[in-house]
């Protein structure tokens, strides 16, 4: 069983990745699903790039206080509750060798936030926030077990953004909102989940090749990783990953369970978002063990 500093570090992890994949969903969104609604959205169309950068603040305010936050979790892990002082802080950040990566994973995460707070005042920032999100992205393998190693590192990266793609994007598609002043307040919860269901009756097209990818990438990271295929149930991080690959079957049915709901259904028709937010917990929840499988030695 894990101790309470490896919980620490994991729960810090959680966040930012977490945070992560809302801002890569948030990208996705912008590029990939909305410009594919603009006929069915009508004149709501521009007022969801609104309601999504500011998704995409918050989560990148988010993601820059869990780096800083990882800073002192990463010195208790080192030297435990009891020496986890300031000076200690400064050695780990400062000085180590991790300390390194982090200050670039940290001047990524602080460039994330003004790009994001630059598409809430003017959305031509877009493609800047996306740049700078990619970028944020690629200094995450830094700092895990896939430092140092491209090929690890590369599909890392791939595998976070094809995550986010798919996952990230049905998170930020449930938490997007019209402007309440846009709708009466009568119609302002129908209006909503009509927004979302005409996204998400296109979801499809980014999830299934993301989905793919993101499995794929899984499968290659996995296998170079765990060593023998005994190690799956003979090893702490086989387990865990056998926990992350359980959750992610979920997932996967809940996808395909609301895609079939969803093409069966009228287009005028409301519909019931149970299985959509179960899907998002279930994200959640992988996201907590692939933090937490980073914090796992691997055999491989």
């Amino acid at each position: 069983m894990p101790d309470a500093t490896v919980w620490l570090e994991a729960g810090a992890k959680a966040i930012l990745y977490g945070s992560l994949l809302l801002l890569i969903g948030a990208s996705a969104l912008r590029w990939l699903l909305v410009p594919r609604c603009a006929l069915e959205l009508g004149p709501r169309f521009p007022l969801l790039f609104e309601s999504n950068a500011r998704i995409a603040l918050r989560a990148a305010i988010i993601a820059l206080c869990a780096c800083l936050f990882r800073a002192w979790t990463h010195t208790v892990a080192a030297f435990g509750f009891g020496d986890a002082g300031w000076d200690n802080v400064k050695l780990i950040a400062l000085q180590s060798r991790w300390g390194h990566s982090w200050q670039l994973q940290l001047a990524a995460a602080a460039i994330v936030v003004i790009a994001c707070a630059g598409t809430v005042r003017l959305p031509a920032a877009w493609p800047f926030e996306t740049l700078a999100v990619l970028i944020f992205t690629a200094t995450i393998p830094l700092l895990g077990h896939a430092a140092g190693d491209f090929l690890r590192m590369a599909l890392h990266t791939v595998h976070i953004l094809a995550a986010g793609t798919w996952l990230g994007t049905l998170a930020v598609v449930l938490l997007v909102r019209m402007p309440y002043n846009e709708v009466a307040s009568a119609a302002f919860t129908d209006s909503n989940q009509r927004l979302r269901q005409i996204i998400l009756r296109r979801f499809w097209t980014v999830a299934i090749p993301s989905a793919a990818t993101a499995v794929a990438a899984g499968v290659m990271a996995a296998y170079l990783y765990v060593g023998a295929f005994s190690n799956l149930w003979t090893t702490a991080y086989g387990r865990v990953l056998l926990v992350k690959v359980a959750l992610a079957g979920g997932i996967a049915i809940c996808g395909y369970s609301n895609w079939r709901r969803l093409r069966r259904m009228h287009p005028q028709k409301m519909t019931g978002e149970t299985l959509i937010v179960l899907e998002t917990v279930l994200t959640f929840a992988v996201v907590l063990a692939t933090a937490l499988l980073t914090e796992t030695g691997h055999p491989g």
